[in-house]
């Protein structure tokens, strides 16, 4: 069946405002419901809003609404208070022809449940009963709705199983104690569910080694975060998943050295663009410090032939001070790979 827009229909009355083309080729894929409904808000508002009316207009937390907003922030489409809003870094060499492919995310929008529905759902399925209960005990606290609502559908409508989220819950609260000055909201349970999901994480024994690679990508995380001049404390769990790919490819003074190169050529701090340096050398088989200083030679040979030099001297020198990186590195002793 063709639909088409009714130009006099009610729905006008109250006005219009533009939508980027990119939310509905790219996003609306990537995107989950709660994230494109907090961008329409703000694109509705002149381009301008707060967490606490986004949290207002979809009914959830202020903590939640940031939560969702953290996706838009990475992804550059809006900038929170304080951050400078510089144009996105131009590709690196080879790979500015090179489209990124976005991830593919299973996005399932799970049922609203009214407080009988839940009660309903405790009283059919023992296996959620015993969740709402384990719940609480973990949390320390009475559940709100919102929450019991999301963990009945984890269940029942997701299908993950009851032990698997309380290890989620688990890892939530360490997470928030740790971190007690950014607290992370209960969408972020919501997000590793999801996540879990995409990658078919279903059993004890694989969400347990999943737990250990968030441990560890948060302690890398640290590391990077400081030499790269980046404020957030924390990760989100797609800038979590990003730099454990990197450690498992690169040692961490090669990661050093990206970021290095990054800090000389871009005016803020840009993961993406590092993420592009470490890409471009795994597909080059370029895997130590001399592989790096090597390849910068041989691109100002390249640079100084073509711009008509005879001699073979280099002139200028690296980006980056190869002995300053491994000193860095060497500090580094609470990172293993």
């Amino acid at each position: 069946m063709d639909y088409s827009i009714v130009p006099i229909g009610g729905i006008w009355i109250n006005g219009a405002f533009n939508v980027p083309l990119a939310v509905v080729d790219k996003y609306i894929r990537l995107a989950s419901e709660y994230q494109l409904k907090a961008l329409l808000i703000i694109l509705s508002t002149n381009g301008k809003g707060s967490s606490a009316e986004i949290a207002k207009k979809l009914g959830i937390t202020s903590s939640d609404a940031e939560e969702i907003m953290e996706f838009w922030l990475e992804e550059g489409a809006v900038a929170a208070d304080g951050m400078e809003v510089k144009p996105s870094p131009a590709p690196i060499q080879e790979e500015a022809a090179e489209a990124e492919k976005p991830s593919k995310k299973i996005q399932i929008t799970a049922p609203v449940l009214t407080p009988k529905d839940i009660v309903d759902a405790a009283q059919e399925n023992a296996e959620i009963a015993d969740l709402l209960n384990e719940s609480q005990v973990v949390l320390g606290r009475t559940l709100s709705h919102n929450e019991r609502e999301m963990l009945v559908n984890m269940v029942d409508f997701y299908g993950l199983k009851s032990e698997i989220v309380l290890m989620i819950l688990q890892y939530w609260r360490s997470v928030n104690e740790k971190e007690s000055s950014r607290a992370k909201g209960i969408a972020y349970v919501l997000k590793i569910a999801q996540n879990w999901l995409d990658d078919g994480i279903d059993t004890m024994e694989a969400a347990e080694e999943k737990l250990m690679q968030l441990e560890k990508s948060n302690k890398l995380w640290k590391e990077i975060a400081s030499l790269a001049g980046i404020a957030h404390k924390k990760p989100t769990i797609r800038q979590g998943e990003m730099v454990l790919g990197w450690s498992n490819d690169f040692s961490f003074d090669m990661i050093a050295a990206a970021i290095e190169q990054m800090r000389e050529n871009t005016a803020s701090p840009s993961l993406a663009y590092v993420d592009k340096i470490l890409k471009s050398w795994k597909k080059k088989g370029i895997k130590s410090l001399s592989d790096v200083e090597n390849e910068s030679k041989e691109f100002e040979k390249s640079k100084s032939e073509k711009t008509g030099k005879k001699d073979d001297k280099i002139e200028g020198a690296p980006s980056y001070d190869l002995n300053e990186i491994m000193k860095n590195a060497r500090n580094n002793t609470d990172i293993k790979f």
